[in-house]
């Protein structure tokens, strides 16, 4: 087993800042010693025989609504029910995802599961995926084919996803999270290592970013409308934009008064709605299948029009299996009510406020309105690199994986040539 010593604790003692480190060393505790061991998903067949018999016995509200408008049409979801139960093969999807090389770390006694694929070229960048809401590892196994070759990869299980089933009954917000993962990177001995975000993922990058950004060699995020929206990030005042821009934040208002309830919820009340995500497949799967919905390219006219549903189900499964509907919502919670502010006290003492090192930094948007999406996020700076694209939405690694891959390919080998 590896053992490592930190290189995070001795950085942040070294900045002289003591408002940053005083912050710092009371979130993030210094993870010294790290063991990792491979492993393989063996879920249980009594589980797979539970989860078909809880489908089969589901019941079904009454039919109020043939579309979308009220949530997931109780026709749709019963099909994919039926699906789920009679037809998806849990065994083949587990074959299938147990074809790339899976870890177990443990980083001061929490799991953290990952997957790492190392490319062929030893001197390749290593880069690490993180995923988003309501998502897993899963999200990135068809990009990491594409970018394998190119890149060590390293895909990990945010705390409470997947199989980083939270050891300790602790908060895990952003800035601890992107601890973790800095010491998981630590122990795989890249000391200097690229950073790809989606979603949550994206606000975790951006932590990196402040916490290590001497080790970072760029970082590059994903966006789309619906992101900025569930942020509450649209200006009050739209007087400098165009007719046509003013239309299209209505649109983004609408968006954002009938399609943003499921994070009010997870930011207030986990634990209610936990119970239903945690005993009932038929609440799991509509909860998350809305999201995929609402959240893939307006073009498509179903989730599985965008994605495979045997990849979407995959990640449903993850969720049930793993009893994940609980822990994701608190680690959603978390994120959502995480407060710091660095700067304070510096500015009372006229101390300067410390700011990282500049890293090398790309956002690409999906899902169109692209000029205005980078003038809506202007203010909070622009990126070294910015792309946008009409195909997906907020899932582009598995809506258009080659897509997003050449985005990725091209940033990073600017980066590298500098």
């Amino acid at each position: 087993m590896p053992t490592v010593k930190s290189t995070i604790i001795p950085e942040i003692r070294m900045t002289k800042k003591p408002l940053f480190c005083a912050i710092l060393l009371q979130q993030i505790k210094c993870y010294m010693n790290h063991s990792i061991k491979p492993f393989t998903i063996d879920i249980p067949q009594q589980d797979i025989d539970d989860l078909k018999q809880r489908l089969a016995l589901s019941r079904f509200p009454p039919e109020k609504s043939a579309g979308w408008t009220h949530g997931v049409p109780v026709n749709y979801l019963q099909k994919i029910a039926n699906y789920w139960q009679t037809r998806f093969d849990w065994k083949k999807q587990e074959a299938y995802l147990n074809s790339f090389s899976q870890y177990m770390a443990e980083i001061n006694g929490q799991p953290v599961h990952f997957v790492h694929i190392k490319s062929p070229d030893a001197n390749a960048i290593p880069l690490l995926l993180i995923h988003g809401y309501p998502s897993s590892f899963v999200e990135f196994l068809q990009l990491s084919e594409m970018l394998g070759k190119s890149f060590h990869l390293i895909i990990p299980s945010i705390p409470g996803f997947g199989f980083s089933i939270p050891s300790h009954h602790e908060s895990w917000d952003l800035i601890k999270i992107a601890s973790l993962f800095a010491e998981l990177m630590t122990a795989l001995g890249y000391e200097r290592f690229a950073v790809h975000g989606t979603d949550m993922g994206a606000g975790i990058t951006g932590m990196l970013s402040a916490i290590a950004a001497h080790r970072l060699i760029g970082t590059h995020v994903n966006t789309d409308f619906t992101s900025i929206t569930g942020m509450g990030m649209l200006p009050a005042e739209t007087g400098s934009f165009s007719e046509e821009e003013k239309d299209t934040i209505a649109g983004f208002r609408n968006y954002e008064k009938y399609e943003t309830a499921y994070l009010k919820i997870l930011s207030t009340k986990p634990q209610t709605l936990a119970y239903g995500l945690t005993d009932s497949p038929v609440a799991l799967l509509s909860w998350i299948i809305e999201k995929f919905k609402t959240w893939t390219n307006a073009s498509k006219t179903l989730p599985e029009d965008a994605i495979a549903l045997d990849l979407i189900l995959s990640n449903i499964s993850l969720y049930w299996f793993n009893k994940l509907g609980a822990s994701t919502s608190y680690t959603l919670y978390d994120a959502m009510n995480m407060s710091f502010d660095w700067g304070a006290q510096s500015q009372q003492t006229g101390e300067q406020s410390w700011q990282p090192p500049k890293v090398p930094s790309a956002m690409a948007a999906f899902g169109g309105d692209g000029a205005l999406l980078k003038k809506l996020l202007g203010p909070m700076g622009n990126p070294d690199k910015w792309s946008a694209y009409d195909e997906a939405l907020h899932f582009p690694a598995m809506e258009c994986p080659s897509v997003l891959a050449k985005d990725i390919h091209v940033f990073f080998e600017r980066v590298a040539r500098k």
